[in-house]
């Protein structure tokens, strides 16, 4: 290994809930690597070109799904798609699904005290390839808009953390369960938009090129959604491809369906279409939101672009998931 490079986002709730988390991670790393705080978009691009430079072969990042996100896309841009360093992901973020996929819970500094103890005693560490979902130019890996990303908007606005937002899923779930006579949350998040998807090289569905109204899409190369949903029943570790699935039930219809997936069973409605793809278009209305890795973003001209992207090999101390 030529080197170690760190990368923490200081905005992440690890670091704002212990501002001294940091030095704690630069004290473990020590001598072994390269520990780097990014503040701004600007820099994260500037210590990755400085990685990619020193010949930095393998980057941890502390943060959660959004940083983590934003960091692929910029390890992508300094070092070109064929000499992509290796991934460990420390968690620290308020929401870390790309980390439970890969079955690495704890602490950042735990974690990579743990990754450096295996490492430089001679333990077999595991590596699993995943292959990036690259939506309207930036890498991730889940997309989700509709009621979806509405919830995730009503999220944010309150400030929570994990277990709130599980709190908070349950309250939607229990009025959707009610019609929407309990808190209203459930009709407020509720929205269809119409919304034509085209998938390559499987259609989405007999009528895949035709307008529909659709509650939600979701599209990933993980198997795992927040909460270890196992919605994605279709995706082949390691294959170049994505999973996208498109809702257009509403009501208690959608309430139904997503019984059906808490229980861990199949959807079973004719309104809901699902494909393996490697490019997705959906055309929605100008101005649009999504969310990509848990962040939230507009689409301004009303094209979203979704393709499989550059597949990056990550690092696990604790053995191989995927």
């Amino acid at each position: 290994m030529a080197g170690i490079g760190i990368i923490s986002n200081p905005f992440a709730r690890v670091n704002k809930k212990d501002p001294e988390h940091n030095t704690l991670m630069w004290y473990v790393l020590g001598n072994k690597g390269q520990f780097e705080v990014t503040n701004t978009l600007y820099e994260l691009s500037r210590v990755c070109q400085e990685f990619q430079e020193r010949g930095i072969d393998l980057v941890g990042i502390v943060g959660g799904d959004g940083t983590v996100s934003l960091t692929l896309s910029a390890l992508h841009a300094a070092y070109g798609p064929k000499a992509l360093p290796r991934i460990l992901l420390l968690r620290g973020g308020t929401v870390n699904v790309a980390a439970a996929n890969l079955g690495i819970f704890g602490r950042p500094k735990d974690v990579m005290a743990d990754f450096l103890d295996a490492y430089h005693s001679g333990k077999p560490i595991a590596e699993m390839a995943i292959t990036t979902l690259r939506v309207n130019d930036r890498l991730g890996f889940l997309f989700a808009n509709g009621l979806a990303s509405n919830f995730l908007r009503e999220f944010y606005r309150n400030k929570s953390n994990a277990l709130g937002a599980g709190l908070y899923f349950a309250r939607v779930f229990a009025d959707a369960l009610a019609a929407g006579r309990i808190t209203g949350d459930y009709t407020r998040l509720e929205a269809r938009e119409n919304m034509r998807i085209e998938t390559h090289p499987t259609p989405l569905s007999p009528n895949a090129f035709t307008d529909t109204e659709y509650s939600m899409v979701f599209a990933s190369t993980l198997p795992q959604m927040p909460f270890g949903l196992a919605m994605y029943r279709r995706l082949v570790p390691g294959a170049r491809h994505a999973e996208i699935i498109a809702i257009a039930e509403q009501g208690r219809g959608l309430f139904a369906q997503a019984t059906r997936l808490l229980l861990g069973r199949e959807f079973s409605s004719p309104l809901i279409h699902g494909s393996l793809f490697e490019k997705a278009t959906l055309r929605v209305a100008p101005g649009a939101a999504y969310s990509l890795d848990g962040d939230l973003l507009v689409c301004d001209d009303g094209e979203i672009i979704m393709e499989t992207g550059p597949t990056f090999v990550f690092c696990s101390p604790y053995g191989k998931v995927l």
